[in-house]
């Protein structure tokens, strides 16, 4: 239960965080002619961020489950983060609802910021347990040698 709450708190935090990111990248971009809508709209826009980071990252929690394959766990992160984020992004009108090949470049760029995302995540947390193991090696060696 603790760890489910862990990760809750965790896709919130993440969630905020790229909201507010976003928020700076669009006010860099353009002033505050981008930022009209969120404005308009601040506390629905907030928490859609709040639900896609909890869709995200909280749903990150599959891959302590060592009954489900690499392959499984990574089609549930997706399904689950993508489905949600693409079903706030069209009700909050992040991405435009009427067919176009902007609406498929939107879904092009989603899918694309979500695999590199996790594969910054996963990197990340790969060479994070490289030097554990690498210490850990250390220990042992230095445990033999006394």
């Amino acid at each position: 239960m603790i760890k489910a709450v862990k990760y809750l708190y965790w896709g919130i935090s993440w969630g905020c965080t790229f909201f507010v990111l976003i928020c700076l990248v669009l006010y860099l971009m353009g002033g505050s002619a981008y930022l009209e809508q969120i404005m308009e709209q601040f506390p629905k826009q907030a928490l859609g961020s709040v639900i896609v980071g909890i869709a995200c990252g909280s749903t990150s929690i599959v891959y302590t489950m060592e009954k489900l394959s690499r392959s499984l766990q990574i089609l549930i992160h997706f399904t689950v983060g993508l489905g949600v984020y693409f079903l706030t992004a069209l009700y909050l009108e992040w991405i435009p609802r009427q067919l176009s090949w902007s609406l498929a470049a939107f879904f092009a760029v989603g899918i694309l910021s979500f695999i590199v995302i996790w594969a910054l995540f996963y990197l990340y947390n790969k060479n994070e347990a490289q030097k554990w193991n690498q210490r850990l090696k250390e220990l042992e060696k230095e445990g033999r040698e006394v």
